[in-house]
């Protein structure tokens, strides 16, 4: 891999890391919580940066199906992100401590729901780009049939993890975070652990993973089976 592959792949993982300890909120909080805020903030600036030739192609091609939801996606993610940024610095207490009164209680409650927001949206971008991914694993040097049983053993895990981040869905009631159906003193559980936080963050993460790598897997293979029936006629 060149080098600027791997610095951006290292990003990517790190920021997607990062912000499951920070969906932790209950345990990792007041000024360390603001740092790794920050420090995701960073990593979104420059993972934008070393993709912005991303950003030149918009203008080029035909938009199929998936390149238009794939544009949605990003466009909603980065929305997302920046009014994650916006409300955190509006909401800190320590680092900015820019507001005060109504302005820190505003920042709070469009952090709730635009953090939310920005982990399902973070979830889905991964997932419509988990194919780079699975092209890295094709390279690891194994003959067809450990190539299979690793496959199958791949298959098993994302389906477990999909079935177990069901539950944290419905034990933390996420949908109220991202329709703003409770404000941001929600109850949590502070019996737990921040290590039980990231394992039911990421858990959480891996159906909208799921979804949206095989959504796009299925589309795929509709449009290509589709071209296949047109030339044949």
């Amino acid at each position: 891999m060149k080098p600027k592959l791997i610095l951006k792949r290292s990003i990517d993982v790190a920021m997607y890391f990062l912000f499951l300890l920070l969906m932790g909120q209950c345990v990792l909080r007041g000024v360390v919580h603001e740092w790794l805020g920050i420090a995701v903030g960073i990593l979104f600036v420059c993972h934008n940066v070393l993709n912005f030739k991303w950003y030149q192609t918009l203008r080029k091609g035909q938009y199929s199906i998936m390149r238009t939801i794939q544009l949605i996606i990003n466009i909603l993610l980065l929305l997302a992100m920046l009014l994650c940024m916006f409300s955190g610095i509006l909401a800190s207490q320590y680092i900015f401590a820019v507001g005060s009164g109504k302005m820190i209680e505003l920042g709070r409650h469009l952090h709730l729901v635009s953090t939310a927001w920005a982990f399902v949206l973070m979830s889905v971008h991964l997932g419509l780009h988990w194919s780079i991914f699975s092209a890295i694993s094709k390279n690891i040097r194994a003959n067809e049939k450990v190539r299979k049983v690793i496959h199958i053993i791949c298959c098993v895990f994302v389906a477990v993890l999909f079935a177990y981040g069901v539950y944290p869905f419905a034990d933390r009631r996420f949908w109220e975070e991202l329709f703003h159906l409770i404000d941001y003193q929600k109850e949590y559980d502070y019996s737990k652990t921040l290590l039980s936080y990231f394992i039911e963050s990421a858990a959480l993460s891996v159906p909208f993973i799921a979804i949206a790598h095989y959504g796009k897997k299925l589309l795929i293979d509709r449009n290509r089976r589709r071209k296949c029936k047109d030339e044949k006629n």
